[in-house]
């Protein structure tokens, strides 16, 4: 009985070795611990807002074929449907100064 609580432990934590879960206020992001910066592309013009909301106030813009510095992370919050598609992914990204969080569905950002 023991050894298989030993097992199903080592088991939980091998599970999660690489992987990160950061929560906190406005989002929550899922980390890819192997990667620290990303480029986000914009494919259609969308708004930089203060929140994962399409309810959060708009900070900026980020237009077609634009790019943005990006943590590559994917963030979840508010649901919204953009470019076509009905989602909860957001991504953080960084332009001018301003950082804040656009609709994943309408943004490139590589894995």
């Amino acid at each position: 009985m023991r050894t298989s609580r030993l097992i199903g432990a080592s088991l939980t934590a091998a599970a999660l070795v690489g992987t990160a879960v950061v929560a906190g206020t406005p989002a929550v992001a899922q980390t890819n611990a192997t990667a620290s910066s990303c480029t986000a592309k914009a494919l259609e013009t969308v708004l930089i807002r203060d929140r994962t909301s399409t309810g959060g106030t708009a900070l900026g813009q980020l237009n077609k074929g634009e790019t943005a510095s990006s943590p590559c992370q994917m963030y979840y919050g508010g649901s919204y449907t953009a470019c076509g598609i009905t989602s909860t992914r957001w991504v953080k990204v960084t332009k001018n100064g301003i950082t804040g969080y656009v609709v994943g569905t309408c943004v490139l950002q590589p894995a």
